[in-house]
């Protein structure tokens, strides 16, 4: 009898001890800080590379990193107020105040952080024109226009207004993000 309480009372101070799952929301429009995990596949030009990826977001301040499929650090990128920093594998570190910029310069291709910060959330920016948007019928975005890139939201995280696959297009570039684990602060009541 002692041991089953003893089992009962450790099974009951341990689903204490962890933290409790915030579900994903139906509406995205209160999430300001996010945290993800998924992997980003960029075509160009012919060629093909692939990533895991780590994105951190702040109101203030971005963190991302990019891993190979064995996870090794390909690339880190910091984005603050004073500008982006990205260090490559090698630890190599480049600074520049457009980010779209630096990652064009250093990994051949544009990241446009910017407006991913709002499309990966799945709201347009709300600093630029919306060039088109299409809704799906229950009011989640499947296309989005914006800053010139093409924006396909190809499916949804759970029963959430959140995206769990997307592509995205700018000239002849193609990104393709799929996220594999969302995490994001509740809104305050």
């Amino acid at each position: 009898m002692r041991r089953c309480c003893a089992l009962g009372l450790i099974a009951l101070l341990a689903g204490c001890a962890m933290a409790p799952r915030v579900p994903l929301p139906a509406d995205t429009a209160a999430i300001r800080d996010f945290e993800l995990s998924g992997r980003v596949a960029v075509r160009m030009e012919g060629r093909g590379y692939a990533a895991r990826l780590r994105w951190q977001h702040r109101d203030s301040r971005d963190a991302l990193w990019l891993y190979s499929p064995v996870g090794s650090v390909l690339a880190t990128l910091t984005v603050a107020a004073n500008g982006a920093v990205l260090t490559t594998a090698d630890q190599a570190t480049f600074r520049s105040s457009d980010v779209q910029e630096l990652t064009r310069e250093v990994l051949g291709w544009d990241l446009p952080l910017e407006g991913l910060q709002h499309w990966v959330v799945a709201r347009p920016d709300p600093h630029v024109p919306i060039e088109d948007a299409r809704r799906d019928p229950r009011d989640r975005l499947q296309s989005l226009r914006q800053r010139e890139w093409t924006i396909s939201y190809l499916a949804y995280a759970a029963d959430s207004g959140l995206p769990s696959s997307m592509a995205l297009r700018y000239g002849q570039l193609q990104l393709k993000l799929v996220i594999d684990r969302w995490h994001h602060a509740a809104p305050a009541p």
